[in-house]
């Protein structure tokens, strides 16, 4: 049978910037998904109102992090400082003040251990300096160092000031309250869902938990305009997955902390999983509930107690570098 020796070529077609038609193509914006020359990067999409906090990236990055090349570290935890016991039987939130400061909460079954305390780390142990007898929910910070917090399943924002004093600066009702964060603008988030943190971009990342399932759970991010940015919802090899804890790093990746698998999870800005360590497993770490990093770039983790103790635990660690 004869065979044709005519080939056939296939040609690329150059991909032209979005804005302007031109052939330079430099950037792209990984939330419009669009390609733009360096000129329309500056004199077009940063002008437009809808973009401010979108991801703009370079084609020279793109290209060099090809898809399959990341891999997931099974080290999040590159080593302890330092255990510390403290007076509860858990610590279900955890907020690091830059005054070297420490504020943690218990909303347990144990009623007369829920409350909020106020500490200093020192050398071996927690020096108490405040307790506030009260079943809260969740904890946060405003520019001022004040902290406000809301009562389990209550619709009032209130304030425990520097001298101690406590008021009510803002009655939701009929909102129930759950979640409440102060981002870097200092503007106060409140949400029903379980636990709220934002970047650098204000970009929020809400644990959410379902109510006909509470030990399941995901990790939602949403940009300023209230755009879903990506639904994380852990891994399918490790079954259930329930994020109680989370924080942001200094380069905006997610840390988790996975309660039912006892487990540190690190996301980046775009849902990927970066590592993945177990932590009651290589370090003793039992019943992660809560995570902060300190002003010296420490990662606190709040624990529950363990069966033969009637104390939960707060440890001190460094994380990989790569991860931070």
């Amino acid at each position: 049978m004869a065979t044709s020796s005519t080939s056939i070529g296939i040609a690329q077609v150059p991909v032209s910037c979005y804005f302007c038609n031109g052939q330079e193509i430099k950037w792209t914006c990984v939330d419009c998904n669009v390609r733009m020359c360096n000129s329309c990067k500056v004199t077009v999409h940063q002008g437009l109102q809808c973009a401010q906090d979108h991801d703009v990236v370079s084609i020279q990055d793109i290209s060099e992090s090809t898809p399959g090349s990341q891999e997931v570290t099974s080290v999040v935890i590159s080593s302890v400082f330092n255990s510390y016991t403290t007076t509860l039987p858990a610590v279900h939130s955890l907020l690091c003040s830059d005054d070297d400061l420490l504020y943690f909460i218990y909303n347990g079954q144990t009623s007369d251990k829920r409350q909020l305390v106020k500490g200093k780390l020192l050398k071996s142990s927690i020096k108490i300096l405040q307790m506030l007898q009260r079943e809260i929910s969740d904890i946060a910070m405003n520019k001022d160092g004040e902290i406000l917090f809301i009562e389990h399943h209550d619709h009032k924002i209130q304030v425990l000031s520097h001298t101690g004093e406590v008021k009510t600066v803002l009655d939701s009702s009929p909102m129930i309250l759950l979640a409440i964060h102060v981002n870097k603008d200092n503007e106060v988030i409140v949400d029903y869902a379980y636990r709220i943190r934002t970047d650098s971009r204000n970009v929020v990342y809400v644990i959410d938990r379902f109510d006909n399932d509470s030990s399941n759970g995901r990790i939602v991010a949403v940009d300023r305009n209230g755009r879903l940015k990506f639904i994380y919802d852990g891994q399918k090899d490790t079954g259930t997955f329930q994020p109680k804890g989370i924080t942001i790093t200094p380069s905006d990746n997610i840390v988790v902390a996975d309660y039912y698998n006892e487990a540190l999870h690190v996301i980046n800005s775009k849902g990927d999983l970066l590592g993945l360590q177990f932590i009651f497993k290589d370090l003793g770490f039992n019943d992660p509930f809560s995570l902060c990093f300190d002003t010296e770039g420490y990662l606190l983790i709040g624990c529950g107690r363990r069966n033969n103790e009637d104390c939960g635990k707060i440890h001190v660690v460094k994380m990989v570098d790569s991860l931070v």
